[in-house]
């Protein structure tokens, strides 16, 4: 019974919208009918009137470029040797004959010498087209041209917008200098139909269409491209061609649109009384949606904020800048302001980050990468190249404080993204280290000083000790052997470490010499395992050789033997006794790898980041298992890498560990 009271409630809308719907197809129907003859009788004139736009268009584009080209021909005729009254008779006369003329020029070398008219366009004359790269670009491509090109619609200075045609002159086949003929681009168009006449033929004009795609469109609206129709090609010189697209003019307000408008109308009135209801309803449920989902993101939003503006704020010990696209600053955290002397107000929104860079810098920066890109940087690059590459860099630099004092900083930049990916900023974190330099100098000067002083006094007393051991002196008790054993062996360790320290200190102040020769790594293996056979005989572990006939590498010979003799001497002191010490070559394109690999217990992994650090030992106790300065990987990394290797090692606790050094393989001669 429900289900039948509702059908009959409903039989009337749906009796009267059927009714509607089908005199509303009727009703179409006839007005297409109507519109499909009135468009193929106004067709054929739609056809010849924009035939005769287009040949219009192309006659006085082509006759000022014609007129242009008599200037040229008087150029050539002269051989160049113009004279300047007879050159400003000459640009007048075709400049009165050229009906859209704004000014004509004549360039020698690429420097405008010549224009007419020259009132209003004296700012142009002495105009040199290689100092503006905008215009640059373009001159070079008529200079590898043998005809004018034709560019434009652009903006011009003194106003309106305007077509360039530049040809280019030869004398004898060499260039000699450029025509360059500005046509008043807004004089021409005027001979199209105003566009705001209802009842005019609308037109387009759009660069022809090339391997990228359309062209980019300069008059009329857009849209007429989109039908279906084919646009017409406008041809000009210097392979600047047109395309022009054409419809018939809007349909004037007639008793046809007026009673399609009212037809539309009702349907749309009925359609919006039908979907007020729910559309109402609907709103109200978004709109509950809307306000708590508003609130929520509100709260964590002001939550995200809040927390950020307590790390900017916290971290004094950092200097944070960030800086949009065109590097003005927009945060500039209390670790910046105190770091800098800049209070934030200062300089947010409104200074560069260059104000406390020194360009020194920036430009030795922009040489580096320059050799390393092979390409000169562009822009902002020196900073954020490697940023938008998503390498998180991280330099020293010097930051100018505002009383102008320089503060070395370590400097991390990273790229700001937003939710699409794109790149909007970029964000700088310095660390201010000043005291980190200063303790490092005293550590270096501490170890200048007590490696040369060391070094006397241990000579001699070395001396004594030998002098004793040998019996020149009288023969030595029994018991006093030992002794002067034990103080032998510590003195040759104190020597071992004072000498380490003079490396240590010539490779950080880059005095350390190197006699660079190809030398057979092979030769200088043999020549470690040699020095080493009783190290390793009175530990019982066995030296493993893997010889073969690597390639000649380019090194000093006795660093290198440096090197090894210090990774193998320490396989043996870390190998349990009946373990094996081995080295061997490995090739891989370029480069030869030495690997010096043993089995002893490993490297502790919260040792390894360490591992290369002056005076690092994995175990720092008096009873340590190995006896050493904790500086020879230091200086194994330090030799291979000031002389062009690389250094690294792979270790698991209780499987040994395998050290490596490579260097690029070079051809000897012979």
């Amino acid at each position: 019974m429900p289900a039948r009271s509702l059908r009959s409630r409903l039989a009337p809308y749906l009796l009267v919208g059927l009714c509607f719907a089908l005199l509303l197809a009727l009703f179409e129907y006839a007005l297409q009918l109507r519109e499909t003859l009135q468009q193929s009788r106004q067709q054929e004139m739609l056809h010849d009137q924009a035939a005769r736009l287009r040949m219009q268009l192309e006659s006085e584009i082509n006759a000022a470029a014609f007129l242009a080209t008599g200037v040229e021909s008087y150029v050539v005729a002269r051989e160049g040797q113009v004279n300047s009254d007879e050159v400003q008779r000459i640009l007048a006369l075709v400049f009165e004959r050229g009906r859209h003329f704004r000014n004509i020029g004549i360039a020698p070398d690429n420097r405008i010498r010549w224009v007419f008219p020259l009132a209003g366009n004296e700012a142009a004359v002495g105009f040199d087209y290689t100092e503006h790269p905008q215009q640059w670009a373009d001159v070079q491509r008529v200079m590898l041209s043998t005809r004018g090109i034709l560019s434009g619609p652009l903006e011009l200075v003194q106003g309106g917008r305007g077509l360039v045609y530049r040809a280019p002159i030869r004398i004898g086949g060499e260039y000699w200098g450029l025509l360059t003929t500005v046509i008043d681009a807004d004089s021409l168009f005027a001979l199209l139909p105003a566009p705001d006449r209802p009842d005019a033929l609308r037109v387009a004009l759009r660069h022809a269409s090339g391997a990228d795609g359309p062209g980019a469109v300069f008059y009329g609206d857009p849209a007429l491209f989109q039908r279906d129709q084919q646009p017409l090609l406008l041809s000009l010189p210097g392979e600047a061609d047109w395309e022009m697209a054409y419809a018939l003019p809007a349909p004037s307000s007639s008793a046809f649109w007026m009673i399609r408008a009212g037809g539309y109308l009702l349907c749309l009135l009925l359609a919006m009384l039908a979907a007020l209801a729910l559309r109402l309803l609907w709103q109200r449920n978004l709109l509950r949606r809307l306000e708590t989902l508003v609130e929520q993101r509100s709260g964590e939003l002001a939550d995200t904020n809040e927390l950020l503006s307590s790390v900017l704020a916290s971290a004094r010990a950092f200097a944070i800048v960030a800086v949009d696209l065109n590097g003005i600053i927009q945060v500039f955290n209390a670790g910046a302001e105190r770091m800098l002397g800049y209070p934030a107000d200062e300089v947010v929104g409104k200074r560069p980050v260059t104000l406390f860079l020194l360009g020194d810098e920036l430009r030795q920066r922009a040489r580096q990468l320059a050799g390393e890109l092979g390409r000169e940087l562009q822009g902002d690059e020196v900073f954020t190249l490697r940023a938008r590459q998503g390498i998180e860099e991280m330099m020293q630099l010097h930051y100018r404080h505002r009383d102008g004092r320089l503060i070395p900083v370590q400097v991390v930049v990273s790229a700001i993204r937003d939710q699409h990916g794109e790149v909007t900023g970029y964000l700088g974190i310095a660390e201010d280290i000043s005291e980190r330099q200063r303790n490092q100098t005293l550590k270096d000067q501490f170890i200048s000083t007590v490696s040369h002083e060391l070094r006397t006094p241990l000579t001699a007393i070395s001396g004594a000790l030998r002098l004793l051991q040998s019996g020149t002196l009288g023969e030595v008790p029994q018991a006093m052997q030992s002794m002067l054993a034990i103080a032998g062996n510590n003195s040759q360790r104190l020597g071992l470490l004072i000498n380490d320290l003079l490396d240590i200190e010539k490779l950080m102040a880059g005095r350390m010499a190197f006699d660079l020769q190809p030398v057979s790594p092979e030769q200088v293996a043999q020549t470690v395992v040699h020095d080493l056979q009783q190290l390793a005989a009175s530990r019982r572990v066995e030296l493993d050789l893997r010889s073969q006939s690597a390639s000649a590498i380019q090194v000093d010979a006795l660093r290198l033997q440096q090197i090894l003799t210090n990774l193998v001497g320490n396989a043996i002191k870390f190998s349990d006794a009946g373990g094996r010490v081995s080295i061997g070559f490995e090739e891989a394109g370029q480069w030869l790898r030495i690997v010096v690999q043993d089995q002893g217990p490993g490297i502790d992994p919260a040792f390894h980041e360490r591992i290369f650090q002056r005076f690092a030992q994995a175990d720092g106790s008096d009873q340590r298992r190995a006896q050493g300065t904790g500086l020879g990987l230091a200086i194994c990394k330090e030799l291979t890498e000031q002389m062009g290797g690389h250094i690294g090692f792979e270790s698991t606790p209780g499987q040994g560990s395998l050290f490596w050094v490579e260097f690029p393989g070079c051809r000897t001669e012979g």
